[in-house]
């Protein structure tokens, strides 16, 4: 008899397996195979190198000239949780049928679970990656996806989502500013926390 493990009963109870300290289980039946043959995913991934460092270097030079109200600070620990919990959204429309694609079938990632999953009204998709290692570290890290160039991305509007438990943190550019000037409580532990 098949155990079943309490991530498998519902898609809603991914997003709490995240701020648990251990690794996931697989997906049920494994990691799925990828079905675009490997002697053509890596000279894709290799052509569009170039184009993502291009896109990454004039959104640093922009970064100069416009500030997000947040700055990031910390390091990685390499815990791997932001490549067990990947979130794209979900293929509903042409286009993100067409960003599903290319995220499972040349960048690697696999779906945690076949259906959508809603995080602060919007459906998405929780991936994980096939090539992140035991030890934490990415198994194709000069190759690794735009997505994962950027992680931890904190957004010119709105309040930082930081994976619970990774080393980087948001700190506001400004002491006196307030995220949440609303609340009587102190903010520190909402702030960098996906819900």
């Amino acid at each position: 008899m098949e155990k079943k493990h309490p991530l498998w009963n519902k898609p809603a109870d991914i997003v709490a397996l995240a701020e648990k300290p251990e690794q996931p289980p697989l997906p049920k039946g494994g990691i799925p195979k990828q079905w675009v043959p490997a002697w053509i995913r890596w000279p894709i991934r290799v052509l569009f190198l170039p184009f993502v460092l291009l896109d990454l270097f004039m959104q640093k030079i922009a970064g100069y000239f416009f500030k997000t109200p947040y700055k990031q600070e910390g390091k990685c620990y390499q815990r791997g949780n932001c490549c067990f919990y990947i979130i794209i959204p979900a293929p509903d429309s042409f286009l993100t049928k067409i960003y599903y694609f290319w995220n499972t079938q040349i960048n690697g990632f696999y779906p945690r679970h076949p259906q959508p999953v809603e995080v602060e009204g919007e459906k998405v998709m929780v991936m994980g990656c096939r090539y992140l290692r035991k030890n934490g570290t990415c198994g194709h890290y000069r190759l690794r996806p735009t997505v994962c160039r950027q992680w931890p991305f904190i957004e010119y509007f709105g309040v930082p989502r930081i994976l619970k438990g990774c080393g980087y943190h948001a700190v506001p550019r400004d002491k006196n500013f307030d995220p949440y000037p609303e609340e009587t409580n102190s903010t520190k532990n909402k702030l960098n926390i996906i819900k």
